[in-house]
């Protein structure tokens, strides 16, 4: 864990970040290795371990005897598109959640004792469902019942695209378990507004996720930069110490997410890739 404006919090290796390894038990060792208290995992991701390397009991037993937890789940894509959207993909490989999806990620945090499951809007779209923040609302109700918190996340291409419209949902909710995930990656290329996110109650920050990335986008394509172009902390031109001092600076003690899903970063070796993506966030948090 780290220190940072005096409280301690888990580091934690998000699924999406591009270490790539020849089996998920080699990603829990060289996680542990680099020093990360946690582990985050996608139902994708969980799926293909599960009917290729090991049982679920196996998996949850590798990852304690490693000295690591998996505390975040990712992801629920669309969390209020009509039913029939539901399963269909928007791009970059990912689908739009079922409801099928959704109990199975409620067996997955009742088997490893999850902390926070995202939760991303409708992409391609600018207009929030009416009912959304009943959607969301009942979402965290679910979730509740296994223990689960649930983090908005803000994305600009999406109809959540900033710190301000995630906030009212949530808040709205009125839900307890209810929160923001906050993306240095998704702040920066967004609204990128320091005082928006100053704006978010501490107890609104569920989750944070950092990184880095180049001052002008590496591709025109939104989806395909943030899929293939990001950096480790410490090595972009974003503003992490503004974004750490914005996100942090009223006593949050949220788990902090280190998501570089980059194709320089996976040409190197694995335990290479997991240290440098370590080092870059505690050096980013300790403003260094």
């Amino acid at each position: 864990m780290i220190e940072v404006n005096g409280r301690q919090q888990y580091v934690v290796l998000a699924n999406m970040t591009t270490v790539t390894t020849a089996s998920f038990r080699e990603r829990i060792e060289v996680a542990a290795a680099a020093g990360f208290d946690a582990l985050g995992i996608s139902l994708d991701t969980y799926r293909r371990v599960v009917a290729e390397e090991m049982s679920p009991k196996e998996l949850q037993a590798v990852v304690v005897d490693n000295g690591l937890e998996i505390v975040e789940l990712e992801a629920v894509f669309g969390f209020a598109v009509p039913t029939a959207e539901t399963g269909v993909p928007f791009g970059g490989g990912l689908v739009y959640t079922s409801p099928d999806d959704l109990n199975e990620f409620w067996s997955m945090a009742e088997l490893f004792g999850a902390r926070h499951l995202q939760a991303v809007g409708a992409f391609d779209r600018t207009d929030l469902e009416p009912d959304v923040v009943e959607r969301f609302a009942s979402l965290c109700d679910r979730a509740a019942d296994v223990g689960l918190q649930i983090a908005l996340e803000f994305v600009p291409t999406t109809n959540i695209p900033d710190a301000g419209t995630a906030l009212s949902i949530v808040e709205q909710s009125g839900r307890d378990n209810a929160g923001l995930c906050v993306d240095s990656w998704h702040h920066t290329r967004g609204a990128n507004d320091l005082e928006m996110l100053r704006s978010i109650p501490s107890r609104r920050v569920t989750m944070i996720q950092i990184n880095d990335g180049p001052k002008d986008p590496a591709d025109p394509d939104f989806l395909v930069e943030t899929l293939h172009h990001r950096a480790v902390p410490g090595t972009g031109d974003f503003d992490l110490d503004g974004f750490v001092d914005a996100v942090t600076e009223g006593g949050v003690t949220a788990p902090v997410s280190v998501e570089v899903i980059s194709d320089e970063l996976a040409r190197l070796e694995p335990a290479d890739a997991a240290r440098r993506c370590y080092d870059g966030a505690i050096d980013a948090l300790a403003g260094k």
